[in-house]
Formats: C-alpha cells, structure tokens, sequence
C-alpha cells in the first residue's frame, strides 16, 4: 500500500517544515540548526530509548560539540566540517586538553547515531558523519596477572574476609563487569547445573540506581561455575545470613549477593575500590578490577580455551572482538606455532 500525503502535508514540505508527531509542534527543518536538533534528539531519541548512564554522557558530549558545529544548519553539516572538528576535539587548545583516541571513537559514534536518526525523521537526506574521517584508536597494552601471579593472589585472598575474597575470585573466575557483579542475585545462580547467570548491570547516576540490561544482547549469558567457587559462594551465603541477624531492623532487605552495610546496593565502583585495598596491603602487581576480567580472558587462553568459548565466557557479540581485545594473550600462542614445527624439523634432522 503506497502512503498518501494530506494538502496539509505538502504544504509543510514546501515551506520547509515537517510536522513532528512525536513532538507535537512544527519544526522548520530548513533551518534547524545542530544545537536546535540535539534538544530533539536528547528528549525524542536518548529519553526514551538509552539508559540514564548514557543519556548523560550523550549530553556530555553534546556540550563540547555545540560550540563546534551548534550553529550550522543541520542540512548544511558535511564531512569536510566534521573532519576540521574532530581535529579540534582531538588537539585541544590552550586552555583545555584534547580527547583521548577512545574518547574520540566515542564522539564519532554519537554523530554518526544522531545524523542517522535524523535521516531516519526525514530532517537530511544524508548522514555526513558517513563520509568524515573515524577517528583512530590505538591499541592499549593490556594489563593482566600471570598463572603464578594469580596463584599468588588466591594465596593471599584466603587471609582476607570471606566478602572480599568472593568478590575478586567471582571476578576472576568468571571474568564478570563490576556492573554485573554489582547486579547479581542469589536467584541467579542454580546449583543443580552449577551455573550463574548475568542478565543485568547496575550503574549510579547523581546518586540515582540505574539497573538496566547488560551491556549488548550478547552479554546475557550464563556462566559455568566450578565446585571450589559454588562452594566459597555457599560459605559466603552462610556469612550473610548471620550478618543479617545481627544487623536487625538496620538490614534493608535484598536478594542480592553483594551489598553495602545495611544491605542496599552495593556502588559499581566498590568493587575496584576493595581490589586496590587488598593488592596495597599485600604489595601485590596494581591492576584493575576491569583488568581482573583481562585476566580471566588470558588463563583460560593460556590452558587451550578457544577464542569462541572465551568470547561467551566474556559476554563479547563475537569472538573477532575477544581477538582485538585480548591479541597480547593470542600473540604468545602463535609463539607456540613456530616452536611446534621447530620441533618437528628437528626430530626428522635427528633420524
């Protein structure tokens, strides 16, 4: 069925307008500038659909590209500006400091999502970001510990309590996000086919808890768990429970596994907060709480885990991003390719 357009709506097109339903008012699309069309994307596109977390870092980066580009007509932004503003973004000036390459693939993703939402409302014919520049991203040397330095660190972790010694081995096993870890419940875990499952992520903004899904479709998973870990987290449980008893009325009741002092949600940066104290107090290597999941990724590598496995594991869309990733812990194994041969040729040499 071909759509029909009303004299009314023809009307709007040849005055340059088209009237937006979702926003109830006409917008004079031949003039709306980037800075007019930003407050339209925000409150139609980001409040509806994007989580607070990064809702607020979209309007972040909105502030700092508004001065750029704000008063250019929507319709008249080409890549050839686009590529003069991402220069200015990434130098910086005298007074501020440029944006770091990641940052910078941050910026190009949020243009390109909003001129695409913006052909997609008819308001350009085009999306410019296609045609601009992307920004490099270098690669960053991953830190991660080392089969004898996490034998190590296990070592020192059964001084610990029995709280800060769950969390960083639940991290390590299982190489979970701090968000997803902040996010568990005790309902996730099964015993009986000894597996966790990770559907959601929990962030605080302005002090607000925001608890969404997990990261991308691909990072709702479960996650295999072994004997020595169910059995820690059952002593764990046993903990809570008698800590809950003693606390009374103070306790506000929740069913998940880690929590503050009285029982509401715990802060996703905790997790990282206790790792730091834990590594000072036994001068062990300094590595993030993040970098516990690198970890993760590297030992199961190290002991002949596919790259596929690995990438479920994680919580990654494909195990092409676990390789980009993770390319330190795959360069030794191709290391091991060469000796291989190395010593085949060697044996027939000695026959």
């Amino acid at each position: 069925m071909h759509k029909t357009h009303t004299r009314t709506d023809m009307r709007y097109a040849l005055s340059g307008k088209i009237k937006c339903y979702h926003k109830c008012k006409n917008l004079k699309v031949l003039t709306l500038t980037f800075k007019e069309y930003s407050e339209v994307f925000m409150k139609n596109y980001c409040i509806p659909n994007v989580s607070k977390v990064t809702t607020r870092g979209y309007k972040h980066m909105i502030s700092k590209i508004i001065p750029l580009i704000g008063d250019i007509k929507l319709r008249n932004i080409d890549s050839y500006m686009l590529d003069k503003m991402y220069i200015k973004l990434r130098d910086g000036s005298r007074k501020k400091a440029g944006l770091s390459p990641k940052s910078m693939i941050h910026y190009y993703n949020l243009l390109t999502l909003m001129f695409k939402q913006a052909k997609k409302w008819r308001f350009i014919d085009n999306n410019p970001n296609e045609e601009a520049t992307r920004p490099k991203l270098t690669r960053k040397k991953r830190n991660f510990y080392d089969n004898e330095q996490v034998i190590t660190l296990l070592d020192c972790l059964e001084k610990e309590t029995i709280k800060v010694r769950t969390i960083i081995t639940l991290a390590l096993y299982t190489g979970i996000r701090k968000g997803e870890l902040c996010a568990l419940r005790w309902s996730d875990i099964d015993y009986d086919k000894k597996t966790l499952f990770i559907d959601n992520s929990l962030k605080v903004v302005n002090g607000i808890v925001d608890e969404e899904k997990a990261k991308t479709e691909y990072s709702v998973r479960y996650v295999n768990l072994g004997d020595d870990i169910l059995s820690l987290l059952n002593d764990y449980r046993e903990w809570q429970n008698c800590y809950i008893i003693e606390m009374g009325e103070k306790w506000i009741g929740t069913d998940r596994l880690f929590t503050s002092i009285n029982g509401e949600h715990m802060h996703p940066d905790t997790p990282n907060k206790l790792l730091q104290k834990f590594l000072k107090k036994y001068n062990l290597p300094k590595i993030t709480f993040h970098e516990l999941r690198h970890t993760c990724a590297s030992i199961l590598n190290s002991h002949g885990i596919d790259p596929k496995t690995i990438s479920e594991q994680l919580g990654h869309a494909n195990a092409d991003i676990t390789l980009n990733i993770y390319t330190h812990s795959f360069d030794d194994e191709k290391k091991k390719c060469a000796k291989i041969f190395d010593e085949l040729y060697e044996k027939s040499t000695s026959i």
